[in-house]
């Protein structure tokens, strides 16, 4: 009896421990985060974005063009070494995984460093927020690496 109860005891043990921890972005410190690409502080927290590696480094951007572009140009992280990309909804502040969320981009939008593309965490708002603001175009996640970026046009 000993024997079984040690035994589920072990089971237990390793299941307990197998758990994957869910992986969350880190608030934003609007004092000493900086962008890792333009340099600027992000001071204009609705705007922020992460990519957190599989080794749990963290990258900061004001903008979502920010992050496309520490992607796209792939210097520090490869698109294998990223776990989760998060941004936050432009409304709510609320963070939202990447892939998961809804984009309105219009060129007079304003944005930290002017790029126009908002993020909503669902498509009704983000039509909505078109509707609304009486501009703008609704993008998907896939549009977001294939969009005009204005620093794609330096």
């Amino acid at each position: 009896m000993k024997l079984l109860g040690g035994i589920f005891f072990g089971l237990l043990l390793i299941t307990g421990c197998s758990k994957e921890t869910a992986i969350e972005p880190e608030p934003i410190n609007s004092e000493i985060d900086v962008c890792e690409i333009c340099n600027m502080s992000i001071a204009e927290e609705r705007y922020a974005t992460e990519i957190i590696t599989k080794d749990n480094d963290v990258y900061k951007f004001d903008d979502l063009g920010c992050l496309v572009e520490f992607e796209e140009k792939g210097k520090l992280v490869t698109s294998d070494e990223i776990e989760k990309r998060f941004v936050r909804d432009v409304e709510t502040g609320e963070w939202i995984e990447l892939e998961k969320a809804y984009y309105v981009y219009d060129s007079e939008f304003w944005t930290p460093m002017a790029n126009g593309v908002l993020s909503f965490q669902s498509k009704e708002r983000a039509e909505a927020y078109i509707n609304e603001q009486g501009a703008g175009a609704l993008i998907d996640y896939d549009e977001l690496f294939s969009h005009e970026w204005g620093w794609k046009l330096e």
